[in-house]
């Protein structure tokens, strides 16, 4: 099953700062409800991490595999993601994009992923996916606004 998310916010903190904590995967990563074990495999390239959550009738807790495609400061970054649960629920592989542009004080950050979900977790569909996806990304949106204005 192909999953499309596509999300935009903006954030009370300059485009500077707002860069520093996006290009920052292990800081970005205590933003992400959810995102737990971030370690760095090749400096600045490749990293691990484990994605746990709950969607419908599975609890999944996916090792991923996060490998930074494009870093275009300070606007751009692109990371390929791979995971598998290994016990058959959920294998993810696609792309993740963050943007970020200039807006009134602040700085308005779009995020766009295109992910392939494969496994049991694939049968429950797009809708409950996206759902899900809708309250991380306001979790996110909080915690990354706490981060950048603490």
């Amino acid at each position: 099953m192909l999953l499309e998310i596509s999300k935009e916010t903006e954030v009370g903190a300059s485009p500077a700062a707002s860069w520093a904590l996006v290009s920052d995967l292990p800081r970005l990563s205590g933003c992400i409800p959810g995102v737990s074990d971030v370690r760095e495999i090749e400096p600045h390239t490749r990293y691990a991490a484990t994605v746990t959550d709950k969607l419908g009738p599975f609890r999944l807790q996916l090792p991923v595999e996060i490998a930074i495609q494009a870093l275009e400061e300070p606007t751009r970054l692109s990371a390929e993601l791979t995971g598998n649960d290994g016990r058959g629920q959920a294998r993810v592989k696609g792309s993740i994009e963050a943007l970020l542009e200039p807006a009134g004080s602040g700085t308005r950050l779009s995020l766009n992923a295109h992910l392939e979900v494969l496994g049991k977790l694939a049968a429950l569909g797009a809708t409950p996916m996206r759902r899900r996806a809708d309250d991380i990304f306001a979790e996110f949106v909080r915690r990354l606004s706490q981060e950048l204005e603490g």
